[in-house]
């Protein structure tokens, strides 16, 4: 009887887990980086991306501690 307990509450805890790593899959930091908020406004628009493109209908521009700016794709 315990084994079956503790191997359902397993079970439990890798379906939690996985629903946290689908969760975190909807936004997508596009490759590359940019000198200045504008140029990653300007192109974020125009981004694509080669699986699922679809899927992001929305960008952001985001400054890293390395003072250059990082486009994400988000949902």
């Amino acid at each position: 009887m315990r084994t079956v307990i503790a191997a359902g509450l397993l079970a439990l805890g890798g379906l939690l887990t996985a629903g946290v790593g689908v969760a975190n899959a909807d936004e997508v930091q596009v490759e590359g980086n940019y000198a200045t908020l504008g140029a990653c406004q300007a192109d974020g628009p125009h981004v694509e991306i080669t699986h699922n493109d679809g899927a992001y209908t929305h960008f952001d521009c985001r400054q890293h501690d390395d003072g250059l700016w990082y486009l994400y794709l988000t949902n």
